[in-house]
């Protein structure tokens, strides 16, 4: 359960946070004691508190299977006309803008890459579907 939903103050977020950072080392430096018995380093990993990978975004995950499929690639979603036409555009011209500027994340500094969209029986009728295709690298 989210912080926001128990309606905690700053100093309660922090407390929480202290306790649970006060927990986690104590477990962890539990582990770490001697014992008769030898840990081993899969025992030692499978702390409950470790850190959870980084999270990506949508696009970085689609663009990095694009770049791996080597051709068209199919976006797994479906847009509306104007959405999907807004996304190709946004796209197909990121090669343009400056590092970092672009709506969309997942695309490199260099890459110009190739769009379509057009309209799909899947789906609501009126959704399309947006393939890309990495142009350059």
């Amino acid at each position: 359960m989210g912080n926001q939903r128990l309606g905690l103050s700053n100093a309660g977020k922090k407390i929480l946070q202290y306790a649970h950072n006060s927990v986690c080392d104590v477990r962890y430096s539990d582990m770490l004691q001697e014992t008769p018995h030898p840990v081993s380093s899969t025992a030692l990993n499978a702390s409950p508190c470790r850190q959870r990978p980084k999270r990506r975004s949508f696009w970085q995950r689609v663009l990095d299977q694009a770049r791996v499929a080597g051709d068209w690639y199919l976006i797994p979603k479906l847009y509306t006309k104007n959405t999907a036409a807004q996304i190709a555009s946004d796209i197909r011209r990121a090669h343009e803008h400056r590092a970092g500027g672009h709506r969309i994340r997942g695309l490199q500094v260099g890459e110009m890459w190739e769009t379509k969209w057009s309209p799909t029986s899947k789906g609501a009728p009126g959704d399309c579907e947006l393939w890309v295709r990495l142009a350059t690298s």
